[in-house]
């Protein structure tokens, strides 16, 4: 005996038959970037500098001037980097973190060192230049050292290893490279997944538009409208941030992470998430993420 099956069983098998395709065959997904870590970020300078991550987390910004790193947007904290005649060295178990891998020590042999992301292997030896990338001979530019219990590699070098870009700044107003610790040598690694997707300047300039508008409406009132032919810059501060916005803002600045977009502070947008941050610069410098619903956001100093 035939069995009859009704219209809506076909449909159900149906919908099931499509679903499970589209498991089978749904295009990977993009591996999502992190927010990076200088919200609320303040630089103390005029007697005892220092950076403030939190209420009872600061680092010295050092005596001599200190070269600080950035990775992946995120100022490293105690990287502890070490110019060793003129060449920039950092600590193996630094390396390790960033490119979320593991160090390891050779039981039989205390300066032999292998670190690891699962993918790349290199193996050295304390004071000496030469090397084992994934099991082939490699020489170093630079030996290995240690440091009471810290252990130096080149840096440029490792990470490249590791296919980290690597760029220097001085800090100051003549770099190429924006700091983001304005007047302090940094060096910025970078490692993105390929699939990445970055804005581009003009979509920058429009996500930070769009932000202001947000706060505009929330710190004034009101909704933000262009000005009318012939109308005049008032002196309220709605008034020159309604002129502002409606002037248009351009990229002034970028380093690898973010570009930065002057409007009456310093403005970060970031290029992986759209995070948008303030850069005041007083006194006290301070990072601090554009919160469109608090009101005095666009209470701009003078």
């Amino acid at each position: 005996m035939r069995i009859r099956l009704r219209k809506e069983v076909y449909l159900v098998l149906a919908v099931l038959l499509v679903f499970a395709l589209f498991v089978i065959f749904r295009p990977k997904s993009v591996k999502k970037i992190e927010a990076t870590n200088i919200d609320g970020v303040n630089i103390f300078l005029g007697g005892d500098n220092y950076i403030q991550f939190g209420e009872n987390d600061r680092i010295a910004l050092g005596d001599p001037v200190r070269t600080f790193l950035v990775a992946n947007g995120n100022i490293v904290k105690n990287a502890n980097l070490n110019i060793i005649d003129g060449n920039s060295m950092l600590p193996v178990d630094v390396l390790a973190e960033i490119i979320g891998g593991e160090v390891n020590g050779n039981p039989q042999n205390g300066d032999e060192f292998t670190v690891s992301d699962g993918t790349t292997k290199v193996t050295f030896r304390l004071n000496d230049q030469s090397a084992d990338l994934n099991g082939k001979p490699e020489f170093l530019d630079f030996v290995p050292t240690r440091e009471g219990k810290i252990v130096y590699v080149p840096l440029k070098q490792f990470f490249g290893y590791f296919d980290y870009r690597v760029a220097y700044t001085r800090g100051n107003e003549n770099s190429d490279i924006a700091p983001l610790i304005p007047n302090y040598p940094q060096i910025f690694v970078d490692k993105y997944p390929d699939d990445a997707k970055k804005l581009t300047k003009e979509e920058a300039v429009k996500v930070l538009t769009d932000e202001l508008k947000k706060a505009y409406k929330s710190n004034f009132g009101k909704k933000w409208t262009a000005p009318k032919a012939g109308e005049t810059e008032g002196t309220a501060p709605e008034d020159e941030m309604r002129f502002k916005i409606n002037e248009g803002f351009s990229v002034k600045s970028e380093n690898e992470r973010y570009y930065v977009i002057p409007v009456v502070w310093d403005f970060l947008v970031d290029k992986y998430t759209g995070d948008v941050y303030m850069f005041y610069q007083g006194q006290t410098y301070q990072y601090k993420k554009l919160d469109t619903k608090q009101k005095g956001t666009l209470a701009f100093a003078g």
